[in-house]
């Protein structure tokens, strides 16, 4: 709890124009869900998972994406399974169009969004690495604490 509240108050030090060691594009995310989506970092946001026919509209917009980044997420899976990492292949609204992660926790992880139709947009999700790419254009890397919710 020590921590969250702490994690609390460095994101309302940084709304207030202090300096921040995180990464650039990290404070830039903070700010936006701050003053442009209006977000809270003391409320906890829920994944949103797309109801089925969204999913479908999204994978049939994705088509090639999928089929052209299905190896190489194949690949790496195959390298990170035993250490019980989730891959997600999001398209550029932020959904969640491909997915490998360990079946058996399949309730734990849609709970979590970390799952096929999940949406990480940074309006909706907050600071993560999806939604900052989207936002920034360019690759973003959004480690445990760096996320705008604590829950993330």
């Amino acid at each position: 709890m020590t921590t969250q509240l702490s994690h609390i108050r460095e994101i309302e030090r940084v709304g207030l124009g202090a300096a921040s060691p995180r990464d650039a594009p990290v404070v830039q995310s903070w700010l936006r869900c701050l003053n442009d989506y209006k977000l809270d970092p003391t409320i906890a946001q829920e994944a949103y998972i797309v109801p089925g026919s969204k999913l479908r509209e999204h994978r049939e917009q994705a088509e090639e994406l999928i089929r052209i980044g299905r190896s190489g997420l194949e690949g790496l899976f195959n390298q990170v399974a035993e250490q019980n990492y989730v891959l997600l292949l999001s398209d550029a609204r932020g959904v969640t169009v491909d997915f490998m992660g360990d079946p058996t926790f399949d309730n734990q992880l849609r709970k979590a969004g970390l799952y096929l139709g999940s949406e990480w947009s940074e309006n909706r999700a907050g600071t993560c690495a999806v939604g900052a790419c989207i936002v920034s254009g360019e690759p973003v890397i959004i480690h445990q604490d760096d996320h705008f919710d604590a829950s993330h």
